[in-house]
This record gives C-alpha cells, sequence and structure tokens, in this order.
C-alpha cells in the first residue's frame, strides 16, 4: 500500500457518512434431512420411469423474509428466512439410456430472534420506493416508545450448498408418483441492521493509481500472455500444498503423528518374530 493510502499518518478530517450499521447476527449450520423436491409435469413423467437418480448440484437461487417485533421485548424481532432451493438432477431410465436432466424446487423456513435496537422515524430517498412504516402488531407497544416503528433490516449470507444425500422413493399408497427427497447442509449468518449517521475519520479522497488500458489485442496475442498451466500436466504430490485443491467441498487430510505412530507400531508387531529355529 502507498504512502497515500497509509492509515499510519493522522487523519485529514472527521466526516459523517451514512452507513449500515449491524446490531446483531448469528451463525447457523443447519442439516435439512430429506426435503422434499417437486418438478414440472414432464420432468416427474421421466422420474415415474427411472431405476436411480443422482443430484447434480444444489442453489439457492432466491430467499424470503418475514421480519416481526416481539412483543412485550424492546429492540428484539424475529426473523423467518425461507431458503428457496434448485436442484438439477440426473435421471437415469429403467432398462439404461442416456440419463435426462430435471430440475426440482424446495423451500424450508427458519425463525431466529435478533436484536435490531428501535427507530419511530420514515426513512425517505429520492429515487427509490419510500420505506413503508409496520405497525406494532400488539398493544403495549412492542418495538417501540409508539405505535409506529420501522423495522430493521435482515440480510443472510449463504455458503453453497451441500448435497449430502438424495434417494428415490417410489409411489406412497394411492399416489401414482415417485418423489425424491434430498439431504441439504447450509452454513449461514443472519444479521439486523440499521441505517445510521456516522462520524468516521477520513484521510483523503482515494484516486486510482492505475490507468484503465483498453484490450486491443487480437485473440492470439492475448493467448500468448497466458502462462503455460504446467501444473495440470503433473499431479501433485499428497505433501505439496498446491497438490491440495479443495475445491467444491472435497477436502484432504493427512493423518495425525499419533496415528501414524500407531500405524508403525501394529505394523511391526504384525511382523513373523524370528525364534532362532
Amino acid at each position: 500500500m502507498s504512502d497515500t493510502y497509509s492509515v499510519n499518518r493522522p487523519f485529514k478530517e472527521a466526516v459523517c457518512i451514512d452507513a449500515m450499521r449491524i446490531f446483531d447476527s448469528c451463525s447457523s449450520q443447519d442439516c435439512l434431512e430429506d426435503l422434499v423436491f417437486s418438478f414440472e409435469a414432464a420432468d416427474q413423467t421421466a422420474i415415474n420411469n427411472a431405476s436411480y437418480i443422482k443430484a447434480k448440484a444444489i442453489t439457492v437461487p432466491s430467499v424470503g423474509f418475514v421480519v416481526d417485533a416481539v412483543p412485550f421485548n424492546k429492540g428484539f424481532y424475529t426473523v423467518d428466512v425461507t431458503y428457496n432451493f434448485r436442484a438439477e438432477i440426473e435421471v437415469y431410465p429403467v432398462g439404461g439410456g442416456t440419463p435426462s436432466l430435471v430440475y426440482g424446487t424446495s423451500s424450508f423456513a427458519k425463525k431466529v430472534i435478533l436484536y435490531g435496537s428501535d427507530g419511530s422515524t420514515s426513512r425517505f430517498v429520492s429515487g427509490e420506493v419510500p420505506e413503508t412504516p409496520a405497525v406494532s402488531p400488539v398493544s403495549g407497544c412492542a418495538c417501540c416508545s409508539c405505535d409506529i416503528c420501522t423495522l430493521p433490516v435482515a440480510t443472510v449470507s449463504i455458503a453453497p450448498p451441500m448435497c449430502l444425500d438424495a434417494s428415490l422413493d417410489p409411489p406412497a399408497a394411492g399416489e401414482t408418483d415417485s418423489t425424491i427427497t434430498i439431504t441439504i447442509g447450509i452454513f449461514a449468518i443472519i444479521q439486523l441492521a440499521r441505517p445510521v449517521p456516522l462520524m468516521i475519520p477520513a484521510y483523503d479522497y482515494c484516486m486510482p493509481e492505475k490507468e484503465c488500458a483498453a484490450n486491443t489485442d487480437s485473440p492470439c496475442e492475448l493467448f500468448d500472455k497466458i502462462s503455460f498451466p504446467a501444473s495440470e500436466f503433473f499431479p501433485q504430490g499428497l505433501d505439496d500444498p498446491s497438490g491440495n485443491c479443495q475445491c467444491g467441498n472435497e477436502q484432504t487430510t493427512q493423518p495425525s503423528a499419533s496415528a501414524q505412530n500407531t500405524a508403525s507400531a501394529n505394523s511391526q508387531s504384525s511382523q513373523p518374530r524370528n525364534t532362532g529355529r
């Protein structure tokens, strides 16, 4: 970092900015067992004629929120988070043949209680949809010292979901359609925040240190600038850190020293002993 942006020198002035302050947050590690997925009619027909299935990918295209004040507990809110999942599944027909791709959807709702502070002012921003105040759900004012309160903003950050298991279940009694259930592992961080004015130290305006270069190279000239991927042609050893890809959900673990010593002792004890005969 250049001296221009060094934080060790005294700041130039104190400025007031409008920022989203996080008042409370929590992390969650949920294992969602046997979520039932629904499919369109054409995909359901393929599933009914399938011998087995394989889940290829699980994504979260959207998330729904419902934030409500906790009655008689000032500043606390319940946050209902609904995860909407989309699964890409390979369906293998009975008797063999080329598998087909089908797409199913499912959802899961989670409720948490977080502190989001309280406020009774309505916020309006030019060019945006005005904020709608939320009416307190009970008499006695659950969220502030008046009958109207402004709810905090809920956010959730989600790691890529993990497909832990997928199964094809035959039709239940009285039903004609097979069902697909998937067990999903998901990590998330849920937060409650409000826009607040904050006073922060300012050093100077940030100016870019490099110019925007227009790409005028031909495709071959651009390709010539790429380094040769030698590592792709030579397999890496177990002790080589660069060989531990950890792409997706895979992770390589090495045995501990105690485990190696135990294995060495077992191998020595299992060797035939020399009786001197």
